[in-house]
């Protein structure tokens, strides 16, 4: 017997994942009580002495404590009243709580009559921020070592956390303020060549025309940004802790080791955590496909300008 535990600091679970492996945990139950059935049936005609078992089931189970935000909970003995509960209640769930076991005997007849118990074990800790995985495994007989190494294998690839989209988070955000402000200042500042004395500071200054095109984008932009991105950037950026003091202002900053040291279990209020990185990421690639042509536009225009106010 040995014993592991798994922990999936800075991984995002989704409940696909989760899904996937209390499918597996299910179906691998009811294998094995379904080969202790079909023994014991075997067994009935067969004399004491030469009866053998792969599987002589003594209490396996799967149980299930959901704990919701209601204040309410619900264990369930078996996975498939579970399984019921947790696809149309996935955004009410604050934790779970699985206890998975295998207890049975391995019998072999006479004349070399043995029997073996086995008593093997996997419990999960479910939260929005943790997945807690202990196990108990027989080193002698391997029927949960595919399961053990599917939950595994989960974990161990699952994406990270502190991906990308959190990282970068300044560099989208400008990026979408860019290119979501950048025609509307275009026409702003083109509509300013037409008003007395604005005109005038505009052709003579070569340069003036695009910077002006440029603060405005960004000015324009940042306020549409803040709005398009913050309600999704909210849900998923890590906490903030004190950093200090300066120019009269107590400073804070992502707390970073606390971030990457839980994981992103997608239930409860996370449950739409990945369809918010997915919507980011789709306005970042829009957004930041456009800001060529912009430019270009940009460019081209300014161009006019620079000749138009060599003849005023």
């Amino acid at each position: 017997m040995y014993n592991e535990s798994i922990k999936a600091e800075n991984k995002i679970i989704t409940n696909n994942d989760l899904t996937q492996i209390f499918q597996a945990m299910g179906e691998t139950l009811k294998k094995y009580q379904k080969i202790a059935m079909q023994e014991e049936q075997i067994n009935q005609n067969v004399d004491y002495m030469q009866r053998a078992y792969s599987f002589k089931d003594e209490g396996s189970k799967m149980k299930v404590t959901v704990d919701f935000y209601d204040n309410t909970d619900i264990t369930f003995d078996n996975y498939d009243n579970f399984a019921s509960i947790f696809y149309s209640r996935l955004d009410e769930i604050k934790s779970l709580d699985v206890y998975y076991s295998l207890t049975y005997n391995v019998i072999t007849p006479a004349p070399a009559r043995s029997n073996e118990y086995y008593h093997q074990s996997i419990q999960m800790h479910i939260n929005e921020n943790k997945l807690d995985i202990s196990v108990k495994l027989s080193s002698q007989d391997h029927k949960l070592d595919d399961l053990y190494n599917l939950i595994k294998n989960i974990v161990l690839n699952a994406p990270e956390k502190y991906d990308m989209i959190i990282k970068k988070k300044s560099s989208i955000t400008n990026t979408v303020a860019f290119a979501t402000g950048m025609i509307p200042a275009i026409v702003i500042s083109t509509i300013l060549l037409f008003v007395p004395g604005i005109n005038t500071i505009f052709l003579k200054g070569y340069v003036v025309y695009p910077i002006c095109c440029v603060v405005l984008a960004y000015l324009i932009g940042s306020v549409f940004a803040s709005s398009k991105l913050d309600k999704y950037y909210s849900p998923i950026m890590p906490e903030k802790k004190y950093a200090g003091y300066s120019d009269g202002h107590a400073v804070y900053k992502d707390d970073v080791d606390k971030f990457v040291d839980t994981s992103e279990i997608l239930i409860g209020k996370k449950v739409n955590n990945l369809s918010h990185r997915n919507q980011i990421q789709q306005e970042y690639n829009k957004h930041k496909e456009l800001i060529p042509k912009e430019l270009l536009v940009l460019i081209v225009i300014s161009l006019i300008v620079i000749i138009l106010g060599l003849f005023v």
